[in-house]
């Protein structure tokens, strides 16, 4: 008998959602009911949906510390019966990272998700291209530093587990992509690669698709190109490093032994007009590009409108909806209006608390009404049982019985510009320390992200008590930062973020916005700290459009 393809697989489940969400709940009770976790919240006692609500607590990312930290120091049965094949890592509120666990089933799914449905997706919305149009040759602009823990598992960040796991298996197609294997997976010291793939994408004349993950990332590097162009080209044609670019002396001599003098390439390149080259620039370079796959949308508005003048119009695929603990959606068409990805029913069982309500009582996909807003709840095959996310998304439509949603926001305060996850804990943590190393004291402070350059900052609003700023008040803040937040020092090293920028603001100007706010009819009792700015309204204020 035939196997049924990916889509035909998903299409089913979809239909089914609402049975393969219990199917997908009680499966996970049953085969943990021996861990130390299912032995002490019963779950062996737990025959329906609303006992499982009942008997568990909502969870967070710290209530799970300890029992890792055991894991990872070699006990088993913790929170899965089955032992983790991989750990994600991930910031936390120490100034270390956070590991969660992975078992092999997670990346199992993840696989047919990430790869076997997508390739089917790409393929049929772009029905006029063949397998070779489409995935011949991929410009993938990440990288997937292979790590270990102690145990010998695998480590490193959702993005890159597929890849680090197909490859350990021997599974992984590393013919298909404009770089090499060692550039993919760079050792040793970590290094913005950003130059080195650069390098071998503009080498390949027939470029089909370039992936990546946060369309920010993908816009920087498009970016960071244009900025350079003629020190590329020259590069191209000699076969040296220009010494405008930060490379190392290792990858300059990597890069001289597998990428010699073309001027052919060079001259080609060269024939493309400088006047308005950000305009259509992918398909100037790589004529026989056929899409693009990035996670963008509503929440990356300024980047995508970058994007979209540097593509043109190149098919667009909003990809997946993701985190550490699992994965979530997928997106199943291109160039749709915003980032909207189907409910996977069989990656995660998902609870919905609906935003507006004050006492919010939890309702399944079943009970989802479109146009509503719900935070988000998961539990996962990983061992996250009732987890809050954070995320608060807004229903959009069905297919089948799956809902189809839009990725609203954050609802705790986190700044998350190029995968960091920097907390409020972590952020105040920093301006503690900035305070003591710089000699001033903030009346108010909060944050935001500034995308105006090619890499992406912290722009930091701060009204002072007390004191005056250095002159490296920047620097300070940022080492601060750094020391706070794992995500944000390694996002500092690999230039996927810029320092920091301080912005500051008169005096009276939080008080001010307590003002603004009550006249919009906030209640005082609702007053927490403005730690992380979220709303147009929050943004335009402290921007200078409202500040008074």
């Amino acid at each position: 008998m035939e196997k049924a393809s990916a889509t035909a697989r998903f299409e089913e489940l979809c239909r089914n959602a609402v049975a393969e969400q219990e199917k997908y709940l009680f499966q996970r009770l049953e085969e943990n009911k021996d861990t130390e976790y299912g032995t002490l919240f019963g779950f062996e006692d737990i025959h329906s949906i609303e006992e499982y609500q009942k008997e568990l607590p909502l969870t967070f990312h710290y209530d799970y510390e300890p029992i890792v930290e055991r894991q990872i120091a070699g006990e088993t049965g913790l929170i899965t019966a089955a032992e983790p094949v991989y750990y994600c890592i991930s910031s936390s509120n120490t100034d270390s990272p956070r590991y969660v666990p992975i078992v092999e089933e997670d990346l199992q799914k993840q696989k047919f998700y990430w790869r076997d449905l997508f390739r089917e997706i790409v393929k049929e919305q772009i029905p006029e291209a063949t397998e070779e149009e489409l995935f011949g040759r991929i410009f993938e602009t990440g990288d997937f530093r292979q790590d270990y823990m102690p145990d010998g598992s695998l480590c490193g960040v959702r993005a890159g587990v597929l890849h680090q796991y197909l490859d350990e298996k021997g599974e992984l197609d590393i013919g298909c992509y404009t770089a090499p294997e060692e550039v993919l997976f760079p050792g040793g010291k970590a290094e913005d690669m950003l130059y080195v793939k650069l390098r071998f994408a503009l080498a390949c004349r027939d470029v089909t698709a370039i992936h990546g993950l946060f369309v920010n990332r993908v816009v920087g590097m498009l970016r960071y190109l244009v900025n350079n162009w003629d020190a590329f080209l020259s590069d191209i044609e000699t076969g040296e490093v220009s010494g405008c670019f930060p490379v190392s002396h290792e990858w300059r001599e990597y890069l001289k032994e597998k990428l010699p003098a073309d001027p052919v390439r060079a001259s080609e390149l060269r024939a493309i007009s400088t006047e308005d080259l950000e305009n259509g620039l992918v398909k100037k370079i790589w004529p026989g590009i056929r899409y693009g796959r990035v996670i963008g949308g509503s929440m990356f508005t300024p980047y995508m409108d970058k994007l979209r003048k540097y593509v043109g119009d190149l098919p667009i695929h909003h990809f997946a909806y993701a985190a550490s603990e699992g994965c979530f959606g997928i997106a199943t068409a291109v160039n749709e209006e915003d980032a909207y990805y189907v409910l996977i029913p069989d990656t995660c069982f998902y609870e919905f608390f609906p935003e507006a309500e004050e006492v919010q009582k939890p309702v399944t996909i079943k009970d989802v009404e479109v146009g509503m807003k719900y935070e988000l709840v998961i539990t996962t095959y990983s061992g996250a049982y009732r987890y809050a996310i954070g995320d608060v998304v807004a229903i959009v439509g069905f297919k089948g019985q799956a809902p189809v949603v839009r990725v609203c926001y954050r609802k705790s305060q986190l700044i998350n510009i190029a995968d960091e996850k920097m907390n409020v804990r972590q952020l105040e943590n920093a301006m503690r320390k900035f305070k003591d190393r710089a000699n001033c004291t903030a009346e108010g402070f909060c944050v935001d992200g500034d995308y105006s350059n090619r890499v992406p900052r912290y722009m930091l609003f701060l009204e002072l008590a007390e004191g005056e700023l250095p002159e490296n008040a920047e620097e300070l803040l940022d080492e601060c930062l750094m020391e706070s937040c794992f995500g944000y020092k390694r996002d500092r090293e690999l230039a996927e973020l810029d320092r920091v920028k301080i912005r500051l603001i008169p005096r009276g100007g939080f008080k001010a916005y307590g003002r603004f706010i009550a006249k919009l009819g906030h209640r005082k009792e609702q007053d927490k700290p403005l730690r992380v700015l979220v709303t147009d309204v929050q943004k335009a204020f402290f921007g200078g459009a409202l500040l008074m």
